[in-house]
């Protein structure tokens, strides 16, 4: 509800600014969302929603709708050059609750949102996210330099794709650059796979066959040892048969 919110009341905004008026800020809206994915699964979300005062009322309603959503979320007032907003924290104890915000959910014949596909040895994750565009154009372009919106992802491993405009930290640090999107009437798509491997699940696996292994060569040296005891054994007990000739 946040993006689809956020969105709308920008594209109604927009379209009624002053060209003039626009182009004396050096900024007028900025919004940053960024996650972090722990190896645990567990993953944190930072909203940052900043704008000039008179885009205020954008930035008031988004931060409402994710208190409504969510009343555990932390708000923090924070300020950026010419603007001021806030910054929006939410923890989530797996990934796939990321999945009750908008920016993350599925749009059936669109993006499949967020799946994961759970095994013993390690989950597979397949972020497939569509950012729309706002879809009434008129002035908006003029001042499009003006406005930035980034999504910043951080994985625990190395993805094994992505279509991310930029990265960072060996491939972990993921961002896409969507303010362009957000003020045209195109859709960008936010496309991630990664696999998480269970460390502890792969040890107690190779702890159970070494003990195996263990337990098969000790039977195997044991039948070895008594094969080789037992014909000297048979040797011990032959009887030894005294004639009476033999005696005298």
């Amino acid at each position: 509800m946040l993006q689809t919110r956020c969105t709308h009341a920008l594209r109604t905004l927009l379209a009624a600014m002053m060209l003039g008026v626009l182009a004396l800020t050096s900024g007028c809206f900025s919004g940053d969302v960024n996650v972090v994915i722990h190896e645990d699964g567990s993953a944190d979300l930072k909203t940052t929603l900043v704008s000039v005062p008179m885009l205020a009322e954008l930035v008031e309603q988004s931060k409402t709708a994710a208190l409504e959503k969510n009343p555990e979320a932390q708000v923090t007032p924070v300020e950026k050059e010419n603007m001021s907003g806030y910054e929006i924290s939410e923890h989530f104890k797996n990934v796939e609750g990321l999945s009750t915000q908008d920016f993350f959910a599925a749009h059936e014949g669109k993006n499949t949102g967020i799946t994961a596909t759970k095994n013993l040895f390690y989950d597979d994750y397949n972020f497939d996210l569509l950012f729309e565009g706002n879809d009434d154009q008129s002035g908006a372009g003029a001042f499009a330099s003006g406005i930035t919106f980034t999504y910043q992802m951080t994985l625990p491993v190395v993805p094994t794709s992505s279509n991310a405009d930029r990265t960072e930290m060996d491939g972990k640090l993921l961002t896409w650059n969507l303010g362009k999107t957000l003020t045209t009437g195109e859709s960008s798509k936010i496309q991630v796979a990664y696999r998480i491997w269970h460390k502890g699940a792969i040890a107690a696996a190779v702890i159970a066959v070494l003990l195996l292994l263990g337990a098969l060569v000790f039977y195997i040296l044991r039948r070895r040892k008594s094969a080789e005891e037992e014909p000297q054994q048979l040797i011990e007990d032959v009887p030894i048969e005294i004639h009476q000739e033999e005696k005298q």
